[in-house]
């Protein structure tokens, strides 16, 4: 993967380099008597401003996709609420998410007004966890929903106000006022009954407009299982699109407004179709392209550090100051300066972070195996995960190609395994988890399959995390190189 990385590195450098020595050129010279070519040197500096504009648009980038998604392959509309009624698999692509729960996901429209979601109360079964973010995935109110959320599975109904509105609040609801009118959302049904339990447990939960409140319609499903369903953006020309819903339909924070000025110059500006001729066009792709490569080969050092207490395991990078009540997720530095390509590189590997981490769940990232070199997708390894490991509701390893950030598209579809699967175990409890390209004989149910040549992007996940394990006390295992 270390070698894949440094190469797509080289030629994105390679790239900006030219880029730079193209647009600073000089004038004229005794050896070079012909001034620049003026249309290479607008390219060059199209080319710049699209990659930074691709760089600070990731996080809206996600939430349009996820609504355009709902719209073009399920053949919805906002509000509709997207479930996945099978385990997820390569043939839906939604940023690193897992397979042993249900999903609820989509988008909210707030523009027509206020939206009611209702979320049920918890049973001794079954209960919902998860977060409704802005169009910015900053989650309102800065609070999660469910049983690890404001309402602690007691069930409420949520209030999502638009970002000008001025009407009257009714009593007995738990209002939850956006800085944008898009709205997305990512909610987990859980339920120790099993997945059919949770998949009929995750339709109690209610959609409709405030207007409705006294007789509202029924909430309209829609099943992503069985489709293409393309919610993570590509990033090729049409990742400009996107950005182009972004302008036109939300107003500028006042930190961004200068962003919003660099997209005018990309063609993006609101009030003005955007329609780039076919030059601009792969001018554009290649930009995106290269904004792609540029974040996955950041990702260790700035989306991801070294986890406290856990050796050859990162964590988000994640400051006291992202996760405060009010900044959650601006990424705001000391100076108040705005860090957009650590936000970027953050968001290109998580969708819809909850407000609260540690609490419902807790997500470590490894880059190298137990001996410290880095892993590789040509190459297999062991994960042991030990009997009792600390988590409430259950444990669960990935593995995802790091090109798309969604599953492996392998011959299992890119299956994650976890500790509520039927595995084989050892006689001490515990479970050796495969990852690679040979499966291991006899032990396919515990074997997640890689492809040689991806960008491969692995770890674990923890439903319910322990104190011991948050805080290092409990030693993670690590990846071991098979032989």
């Amino acid at each position: 993967m270390k070698s894949t990385i440094l190469n797509t590195l080289h030629s994105a450098a390679v790239v900006m380099t030219l880029c730079t020595a193209a647009t600073i050129a000089p004038q004229a010279s005794a050896q070079n008597p012909q001034p620049p070519n003026r249309q290479d040197s607008a390219d060059q500096l199209l080319y710049r401003r699209a990659f930074e504009v691709a760089l600070w648009a990731m996080p809206a980038a996600d939430s349009f996709a996820a609504r355009e998604a709902v719209k073009r392959d399920l053949h919805g509309k906002p509000n509709d609420v997207a479930i996945n009624t099978k385990p997820l698999n390569s043939d839906i692509h939604l940023v690193a998410l897992q397979t042993q729960t249900p999903y609820l996901q989509g988008a909210f429209d707030l523009k027509d007004g206020p939206i009611v979601v209702e979320i049920p109360a918890a049973t001794s079964e079954s209960h919902l966890y998860g977060t409704i973010c802005d169009a910015w995935q900053r989650p309102l109110d800065g609070i999660d929903v469910g049983k690890d959320g404001w309402d602690e599975g007691k069930g409420a109904k949520y209030l999502l106000l638009p970002p000008d509105y001025k009407g009257d609040v009714p009593a007995g609801y738990k209002t939850m006022r956006s800085r944008t009118y898009l709205q997305n959302f990512l909610i987990r049904s859980i339920s120790t009954a099993g997945w059919d339990a949770a998949v009929e447990y995750a339709y109690t939960m209610k959609v409709y407009p405030l207007a409705q409140a006294t007789s509202p319609d029924k909430t309209t499903f829609l099943d992503m299982s069985g489709t293409v369903y393309r919610a993570a953006p590509v990033f090729d020309a049409g990742y400009f699109n996107l950005v182009d819903m972004l302008v036109q339909e939300e107003s500028a924070n006042d930190y961004d407004k200068t962003m919003f000025g660099m997209a005018a110059y990309v063609g993006i500006e609101k009030g003005k179709p955007f329609k780039p001729d076919a030059h601009t066009v792969q001018i554009l792709e290649r930009a995106a392209k290269d904004a792609q490569a540029y974040l996955i080969q950041i990702s260790n050092g700035v989306a991801l550090v070294p986890a406290e207490g856990q050796p050859g395991w990162t964590r988000f990078n994640l400051h006291k100051e992202d996760i405060a009540k009010g900044r959650l997720y601006v990424y705001e530095n000391a100076d108040g300066t705005i860090d957009y390509q650590r936000r970027a590189a953050i968001d290109y590997w998580a969708y819809v972070m909850p407000a609260v981490l540690g609490s419902g769940t807790m997500y470590n990232a490894a880059f190298v195996d137990a001996e410290g070199r880095p892993i590789d997708s040509t190459k297999n390894y062991r994960l042991r995960m030990p009997n009792g490991f600390p988590a409430r509701n259950f444990w669960s390893v990935f593995a995802y190609d790091g090109r798309t950030r969604t599953f492996i598209a392998n011959s299992k579809k890119g299956r994650q395994l976890s500790s509520l699967d039927k595995l084989v175990k050892n006689p001490d409890g515990s479970t050796d988890i495969y990852i690679g390209p040979a499966a291991p004989k006899g032990l396919e149910s515990n074997w997640i399959e890689t492809i040689p040549g991806i960008d491969l992007f692995m770890g674990l996940r923890t439903y319910g995390p322990e104190k011991a394990v948050l805080d290092g006390a409990y030693k993670i295992p690590r990846f071991e190189l098979m032989k």
